[in-house]
């Protein structure tokens, strides 16, 4: 009978255990914690947790404490963190640009060297857009901000509170 208890028992220990793991807050690595290779750039180099021109980032009237402010066409590398399960950003032209101008971009990110995100191209009027991608089991993502098939011009593409989440 008591072989049976401690066995009961070691079972209701494992299962509790799966639940307070479940409870625990996801723990998260912002981009801008990171080493972060600038693979190329154009215009201004990239700004940690600041937009392209040192201001705070903003996409439609909301702003936003960490990432990257770029000029299109820029590419960013990083190494997902080994932990990580999520890559999770807000993409969009940064309010600096003002609405009356004309600017457009496309964000894409790669994993691996394949597609894992491709936005619409997005203007200056546009609400910031969500990211959530699954990245276990890739280690290396590739940001990249491309100028919309247009000019380069007025493209300040913020890449808001990138962050990978790990549980």
């Amino acid at each position: 009978m008591n072989k049976l208890l401690n066995s009961i028992l070691a079972i209701f220990a494992a299962f509790a255990l799966v639940g307070v793991w479940s409870l625990l807050p996801p723990q998260e690595t912002y981009l801008s914690d990171l080493d972060v290779e600038v693979v190329s750039w154009f215009w201004a180099e990239p700004q940690r947790d600041a937009s392209s021109d040192g201001n705070s980032l903003m996409i439609g009237e909301r702003w936003f404490a960490r990432g990257y402010g770029v000029h299109a066409t820029t590419e960013l590398k990083v190494a997902v963190p080994s932990t990580a399960k999520a890559f999770i950003t807000y993409i969009g032209i940064d309010d600096e640009v003002g609405e009356e101008v004309p600017s457009s971009v496309q964000f894409l990110i790669t994993g691996d060297g394949a597609a894992m995100y491709e936005s619409p191209i997005m203007s200056a009027t546009d609400p910031p857009r969500r990211v959530f991608l699954n990245v276990e089991g890739v280690s290396e993502l590739r940001l990249i901000a491309t100028d919309g098939g247009d000019s380069p011009n007025h493209d300040h593409a913020n890449w808001a509170n990138a962050r990978f989440v790990s549980r």
